[in-house]
């Protein structure tokens, strides 16, 4: 369980873009990190160099006054103390009659530091001194008047051969972080700035994509109604886009041809049938005469339903805004005039009108068809009108036996049949749902059958309630 669950950890995003900018910015990181390493690397070497050189000018200091005396002390220090203004300067030098009484360094840090400096002075000294002077140093807090109050100072006393002690006191810090952290702040903003710029680039190309993959999913659920994809953006997204558009034409032409075919056919055996039930009619003994005009009427039904089902995967019919309380209890009430068992539920809170786009006569097939399916199998119709989101959707419920779980998408196929569930018995050859699915798709709308769980059969069509369309 653990390494299954640390590959799920370290499993990149699932989309090209996620991808992309997963790597750009562990990318960026990396380069982050490396060029803070160096940088870091580099100011350690700068540090190093700038303690040496304090060393080497403590040294100087020590030497220049180890040659004076008293006066020309004096006079040194007065000259030093005159060379600028205060806040321009970066060090002091005073003589002290005694040995400072210098508490110990707390800090580990401090410690090295200062315990480096302490080496350096003496390796600059080098072979001049047969021994190098004592040296003292400590980190000072507070300001000595040249200094900011809060910055800490580095004070060091180096004693002369009078048995004073010549006192520097200079900055503690001899890199400048402020510049360092400004430097890497600027280097981090314009990765972000290119990071969002390679983002932007990275969603105008893969945006496309994800239409191209919208496309052809609905172009796979009902190609009559896909639209044609846009041919704009980069030469790869164009010829893809190119290439989808004229596979869509391609196969729509052959569905066309098929349709017509389909209601050509239906349409001239219409004749031949209406002779051949003529003639039925003086068909000798009467038993035979019954039993052939009902295979007749078998026939029939099979070619107006076929001829039906391929009205069904196009039409000509207006969009129009539809008034959903009013449609429903109108399907209702024709149902109950004929006497099916059919009640209208509506769960739609509020007294306003629900209005939705759609073809009203391709909706009312595709609802006749599922009220009737329900009143045959279960023995009455429940229609329900509810609201979720964007969508407005219409149930229609009975109580019969249901259908298998493996079977509810099947049944949405044209001529099959359930042999064993619901009603054996029962007319049709099977095309009722598919008919129904299509004229739902006609109204931007889909089917989805559910056994309801205190049993029967539940059909919801989902209608877009957000779309624009007419």
């Amino acid at each position: 369980m653990e390494k299954a669950s640390g590959r799920r950890f370290l499993r990149l995003p699932d989309s090209l873009f996620g991808q992309l900018v997963f790597l750009l910015f562990l990318g960026i990181v990396l380069f982050q990190a490396t060029n803070f390493q160096v940088v870091c690397n580099v100011q350690r070497l700068y540090a190093l160099q700038a303690e040496k050189t304090r060393a080497e000018q403590l040294t100087s200091y020590w030497f220049l006054f180890e040659a004076m005396n008293g006066e020309e002390r004096r006079a040194a220090l007065a000259r030093m103390r005159d060379a600028g203004r205060p806040e321009n300067l970066r060090e002091m030098v005073e003589i002290l009659p005694m040995k400072p009484d210098w508490e110990h360094l707390a800090g580990a840090e401090d410690r090295e530091r200062i315990g480096r400096l302490r080496a350096m002075v003496a390796e600059s000294f080098g072979s001049a001194l047969d021994a190098a002077p004592p040296v003292l140093a400590r980190r000072h807090e507070n300001g000595t008047g040249i200094f900011p109050v809060h910055l800490p100072v580095l004070e060091t006393a180096i004693q002369l051969s009078d048995g004073t002690w010549l006192k520097v006191t200079q900055p503690f810090e001899v890199d400048d972080r402020k510049v360092v952290w400004s430097q890497r702040l600027f280097v981090l903003a314009e990765a972000l700035v290119m990071l969002v710029l390679v983002v932007v680039v990275l969603l105008r190309v893969t945006r496309p994509i994800q239409k191209l993959c919208r496309a052809a999913e609905a172009f796979g659920r009902h190609p009559e109604l896909a639209e044609p994809l846009s041919e704009k953006g980069v030469r790869e997204v164009r010829d893809a886009a190119q290439s989808f558009n004229r596979m869509r034409e391609r196969i729509c032409g052959n569905l066309a041809e098929r349709d017509r075919m389909i209601a050509a056919m239906a349409h001239d055996l219409r004749t031949p049938l209406t002779r051949l039930q003529l003639r039925l009619d003086r068909v000798e003994p009467e038993p035979l005469r019954a039993k052939l005009q009902e295979t007749s009427s078998s026939m029939r039904a099979i070619i107006s339903q076929g001829l039906e089902l391929a009205r069904s995967l196009n039409t000509d019919e207006a969009w129009t805004r539809l008034d959903m309380r009013s449609f429903l209890q109108s399907v209702a009430d024709d149902h109950a005039d004929v006497g099916a068992r059919v009640s209208l539920e509506d769960n739609v809170q509020g007294a306003s009108p629900v209005v939705v786009p759609a073809r009203p006569l391709c909706l009312r097939r595709c609802l006749d068809n599922l009220i009737t399916n329900a009143c045959i199998y279960g023995g009455s119709a429940r229609i329900g009108l509810a609201q979720e989101g964007e969508n407005v959707v219409v149930t229609v419920a009975d109580d019969g036996p249901g259908i298998p779980e493996d079977m509810l998408e099947r049944v949405f196929e044209p001529y099959f049949r359930l042999e064993s569930s619901r009603n054996p018995s029962s007319g049709g050859i099977g095309l009722g749902l598919a008919i129904a699915r299509n004229m739902a798709l006609l109204n931007n709308g889909e089917i989805q059958l559910c056994n309801r769980a205190q049993g029967g059969l539940e059909a919801r069509v989902v209608l877009t309630f957000g779309d624009k369309r007419g």
